[in-house]
């Protein structure tokens, strides 16, 4: 009995401790509870969070100086164990920003004003862009109350990539030296946005061109298969799929997507989980281009 009612007042005393130090006119050094949900609807109504993102970086900026008061990465573990969390905020008013897979080809600069989300590539001016990771996004603004009462709020998450499948029938082997067997085209995505900034709006100016790995495909030897992620672009934003000749570097064939969508009555604006399925047949009349039913992608390459 001694000891409970010593473990009591222990309790209450470190309880009366947090209080003093919070009873004051200028609370501005309290912390406050701020419990926070994550959830992604794509284009129904159903929660499909944990079907689609696996990591999600937040980072929390005061709406006072945009300054970034902390970030946090919730790895997939965390994420399964609760589908949110929980944070601890002085009062004040933020701007919560959360992208979902930043994962190895996804780079993120957090300075407010230039804050921007590309591929590493990008920022190093090196290399060649091969395509993003399945990128997700979310903002929220809260504020948190002198009052110190807990907040909840939720963040709702929204697509930042486009789905791309392209099927080339028939090129595997067909150009390069002698038409050798191991004679890889290449393959281009022009015009592809080179990054998107932190309200989920991709660049105007600076575009790309997306270089994807060319997979062999294991059900057909004269073809090849590409499965990858560009960052958002509109239906009216010009942008091509172009095979070029390993031999001398000619350009084989071009596609303009915007009017590949058109001329199939597909799209992308408006849609979350946007895809463009491409087939392009090289025959023995010419090159042809028809929708790709997706359901024929292989396991392994989605």
């Amino acid at each position: 009995m001694l000891l409970k009612k010593s473990i009591s007042l222990m309790a209450l005393a470190l309880v009366a401790g947090v209080l003093a130090g919070c009873i004051r006119e200028d609370r501005s050094d309290c912390p406050c509870d701020v419990f926070l949900d994550f959830v992604y609807t794509g284009d129904g109504d159903t929660d499909i969070f944990p079907d689609k993102i696996d990591r999600v970086n937040m980072y929390i900026y005061r709406a006072s100086d945009k300054s970034l008061a902390g970030e946090l990465v919730l790895d997939s573990p965390v994420l399964d164990r609760e589908q949110g969390t929980h944070l601890s905020l002085s009062p004040g008013d933020y701007r919560i920003v959360c992208w979902g897979n930043v994962m190895e080809n996804t780079q993120v600069e957090t300075s407010y004003d230039e804050a921007r989300v590309a591929e590493p590539v990008m920022f190093r001016g090196t290399e060649q862009f091969t395509g993003t990771d399945p990128l997700y996004f979310s903002e929220l603004e809260i504020s948190v109350p002198e009052s110190l009462q807990d907040v909840h709020a939720t963040c709702k998450f929204e697509s930042a990539h486009i789905d791309m499948y392209v099927h080339l029938k028939g090129f595997r082997g067909a150009f390069g030296p002698d038409a050798a067997p191991d004679a890889r085209i290449s393959f281009s995505h022009s015009g592809c946005p080179a990054y998107t900034d932190f309200f989920n709006n991709p660049s105007d100016g600076q575009r790309c061109d997306v270089f994807p790995e060319l997979m062999e495909d294991p059900e057909d030897e004269e073809s090849y298969i590409l499965v990858y992620n560009v960052l958002r672009f509109s239906e009216q934003d010009e942008n091509r799929l172009v095979i070029t000749d390993p031999s001398d570097g000619s350009e084989i064939y071009s596609l303009s997507v915007p009017r590949f969508l058109a001329n199939h009555g597909l799209g992308v604006d408006g849609i979350q989980e946007a895809v463009v399925p491409v087939r392009i047949i090289l025959g023995p009349y010419g090159i042809q281009t028809v929708e790709w039913n997706i359901e024929d992608v292989k396991p392994g390459f989605d």
